[in-house]
């Protein structure tokens, strides 16, 4: 590297330093290096197209060639031109003492200049102090017309002429290096941006991904475990009286947003090329079981309800078509309906009871709304006060009711299913509450169904149980 003056010398020059810091030398070496790059891609790009263009190789696999060749060489022919122009904007070697459109040799002409300037500076520097001090030193009296007074005046005035004269050429010679450098900068740049090489947003997510993938695959890892559990805890700690409830919401909400968060880091790996479309798959299924899940259970609360209020109704038509009063008819009905709801209630509770075994598309939204969510969780949360009364725990231990099915296994639904059981024999033998019943036990199966399937998809996804079991199984 040539050495640059220091940079306190600049300061003759109002400088700080370096006006012109660089070493051509060291841009012409990287000028070679570049240009070596090219010219080892062109050889390159004339071997491929020799290879590609022998005629006696034939073949699938000379097919193949041949196709991935010709994309092979236009990406060569790019990355050629993209060197030999950075190559030629920088320069090879450094030309003293000629104008040129090469970086290293106009960043030498310019430091020549910015030096010649300095020396000039500093001789005119010197000069002016030496006429000021000659000055300083005249006798008070002494005429202004006085030859050695106009003498030395003179000198400080060619001194001081000369100073600017340097500063003046030192601008040139930053003027050379800033338009040396921009002409290189441009060339550049141009051909990066128009040589077809320059990476998409796809390459550039690709690489986003590729250099983050380490703790992206972390959070997909501890967000699929979360999941799963939280699922689980959901499910088995419902049972606890009147807290259970509230711990059940908030496992769910905490389950359903780590899924969430699963999936879409799952994603953007998958997509990345850094991850498995399994994974996501795995996700994609547990977030859909989450949602039919609530969906079957909001189909299993209006069957349940629906149902209710129909066998109270026939009952109170049979016992009024017997006979009965109108108060001993709702009575009977009462009794043998559970206490089921009553007037707009009633009607609102068959109008909106499903009319087959799986949910509908209402339930569907009632399911997957957020707002949906959140009022349950909030509702949940708010149930914790419940739990300081010892009458709430005692109330909530009478409400429990054991599971009768795979479909039971949730505590609002178990305590829905002994309710209907609890009907009278003459509702349950009527046909269309023998139906309603039917569709209660349908949406609970297919609620059962929907956390099965998503707490193995959990199982797999977070741990690869499934795939361990099958090993083991066919090992």
């Amino acid at each position: 590297m040539n050495a640059r003056p220091a940079a306190a010398r600049w300061a003759v020059l109002d400088e700080t330093s370096d006006p012109v810091p660089g070493d051509p030398e060291e841009v012409a070496a990287l000028g070679r290096q570049l240009r070596r790059t090219a010219e080892a891609i062109e050889k390159e790009a004339r071997e491929i197209k020799a290879l590609a263009s022998v005629e006696n190789w034939k073949g699938k696999t000379a097919t193949e060639f041949r196709g991935a060749a010709d994309g092979a060489g236009d990406k060569l022919r790019k990355g050629f031109k993209r060197y030999d122009e950075a190559a030629a904007a920088l320069g090879t070697q450094v030309r003293d003492g000629v104008c040129s459109n090469e970086y290293a040799s106009e960043l030498h002409r310019a430091q020549q200049m910015a030096d010649k300037a300095l020396q000039d500076a500093e001789a005119a520097h010197g000069d002016l102090g030496s006429a000021q001090k000659a000055l300083d030193g005249q006798p008070h009296d002494t005429p202004k017309d006085d030859p050695d007074t106009k003498k030395y005046q003179h000198q400080k005035e060619q001194a001081s002429s000369a100073l600017s004269a340097a500063k003046d050429a030192l601008e040139a010679a930053k003027g050379i290096r800033d338009r040396a450098a921009g002409l290189a900068a441009d060339a550049i740049h141009d051909v990066i941006e128009g040589d077809g090489l320059k990476d998409g947003w796809r390459d550039k997510f690709k690489n986003w991904v590729h250099e983050n993938a380490g703790w992206l695959t972390q959070i997909s890892k501890w967000a699929g475990r979360i999941a799963l559990w939280a699922g689980v805890a959901a499910l088995a700690l419902g049972w606890i009286p009147v807290i259970g409830q509230a711990i059940a919401a908030v496992a769910n909400a905490v389950a359903l947003a780590a899924s969430v968060v699963a999936f879409a880091t799952d994603l953007v790996l998958a997509l990345g090329g850094e991850g498995s479309w399994k994974s996501v798959i795995l996700d994609a299924v547990g977030l859909a079981t989450f949602g039919i899940g609530r969906a079957a259970m909001s189909g299993a609360r209006g069957a349940a309800a629906g149902t209710k209020a129909l066998a109270r109704g026939n009952l109170y038509r049979e016992a009024v078509a017997a006979g009965a009063k109108t108060n001993k008819a709702w009575k009977i009905a009462d009794a043998g309906a559970q206490g089921s709801v009553r007037g707009r209630q009633a009607a609102e509770a068959l109008a909106n009871m499903p009319k087959g075994k799986v949910f509908t598309w209402s339930n569907l939204r009632e399911g997957v709304s957020p707002v949906a969510i959140y009022r349950d969780t909030a509702d949940g949360v708010k149930s914790i006060g419940k739990a300081f009364s010892g009458q709430a725990w005692r109330d909530g231990a009478k409400g429990l009711a054991a599971p009768r099915s795979a479909g039971t296994l949730d505590p609002e639904l178990a305590r829905s299913a002994a309710e209907l059981d609890g009907i009278s024999q003459a509702a349950k033998d009527m046909p269309d509450v023998s139906r309603a019943m039917s569709n209660f036990s349908g949406q609970t199966n297919v609620w059962a169904g929907a956390t099965a399937t998503g707490v193995v998809a959990g199982a797999e996804g977070a741990y690869g149980t499934v795939t361990s079991l099958y090993d083991k199984a066919t090992g």
